[in-house]
């Protein structure tokens, strides 16, 4: 028991009610990141975190396991750090020789099989604890970003004097809502780059197209989601890898 997939879906939502539950082309939402991880190859055992008695019945007919989270990791305001430590340590209670984690969102339907199995590979790599997911910032990259002053009005958020030409930015990258992947050794640590303590210093990188970072959180994110599993998913592909090192 070695490769282990945790998929994060509480039952209780701000944005969207039980947004975790709804039904994209008929199917919940978090049953498609759930089937990428049974359809995967290189993929020992699943598990779903959970408070949701219907969350916590859909996954079991799933066939998969579930972890009780306790009710103060439920809460709108509980980080996600403390849930995937949770997690992981009651995993490793029952399978203490588990090495690698995938941590997936149950809100999300961005997902393959195969981008699974890439990230667990690259964690039997030389020089990487870690994997993550991601898309390079364009027209949204943080030196175009603003904030509202108190008068109300629009003043750069870096405060840097920038061309408006894009290309010539340095690349930025975002976290795509798809996988995060990491030795438990990095859990244990909380070193990894902030936000995302649960990964590791030396954390190489995914990059995917850009619609892939949409998780759900409001009512357009479904229809992006539409979108996704009708004319995307078979070529969702990563663009590139980051180097070892």
């Amino acid at each position: 028991m070695k490769n282990i997939v945790i998929l994060t879906a509480k039952g209780g939502q701000l944005s969207i009610p039980n947004k975790n539950l709804i039904p994209v082309l008929g199917v919940p939402i978090m049953l498609y990141p759930l089937r990428c991880a049974k359809m995967a190859m290189n993929v020992d055992k699943i598990y779903v975190t959970t408070e949701d008695a219907r969350i916590k019945d859909l996954s079991l007919k799933e066939g998969v396991s579930v972890i009780d989270r306790p009710a103060e990791l439920a809460t709108p305001t509980s980080q996600h750090k403390d849930v995937i430590k949770h997690a992981v340590d009651e995993v490793l209670k029952e399978h203490p020789e588990a090495q690698n984690f995938i941590i997936l969102l149950g809100n999300t339907v961005h997902m393959t099989p195969e981008l699974i199995d890439k990230s667990f590979a690259m964690l039997d790599e030389p020089d990487c604890d870690s994997v993550a997911t991601v898309w390079k910032a364009q027209d949204d990259h943080p030196y175009r970003a603003m904030v509202k002053t108190e008068d109300g009005y629009m003043e750069s958020f870096t405060g840097k004097v920038v061309s408006s030409n894009r290309q010539s930015y340095p690349d930025v990258f975002f976290f795509d809502q798809g996988i995060w992947a990491f030795q438990k050794e990095c859990v244990e640590k909380m070193e990894g780059p902030s936000p995302w303590f649960w990964l590791g210093k030396k954390c190489r990188m995914l990059e995917r197209m850009w619609v892939t970072g949409r998780d759900i959180h409001s009512w357009i994110d479904i229809q992006a989601s539409t979108w996704y599993l009708n004319d995307l998913q078979g070529n969702d592909t990563v663009v590139s890898v980051s180097e070892e090192g």
